[in-house]
């Protein structure tokens, strides 16, 4: 029970500092918005490839699910650069 409620509790409060940030957010320039922007794509796309080659080689073996998860954050950082991921 006690764990359940420390999990509850824990949900509210990084809802609401995620909800406080976006509520921040809106209050910047669209041009500061557009830098943030792009450093989300390349730090999502380089955390699906780090986080997806940590997994291949910890395991030992050639996953196709972490193969997929690395080729998606390839992709995403890729038309990032090519200017395919509007801003």
């Amino acid at each position: 029970m006690e764990k359940g409620l420390l999990i509850l509790l824990g949900t509210f409060v990084v809802v609401g500092v995620i909800h406080f940030f976006s509520l921040k957010t809106m209050k910047i320039s669209e041009s500061t918005k557009t830098v943030y922007r792009k450093f989300f794509w390349y730090f999502y796309g380089g955390f699906f490839m780090i986080s997806s080659a940590v997994n291949l080689f910890q395991g030992g073996a050639l996953d196709w699910v972490f193969t997929l998860q690395f080729f998606t954050g390839l992709v995403i950082v890729i038309l990032h650069l090519l200017g395919k991921i509007e801003t």
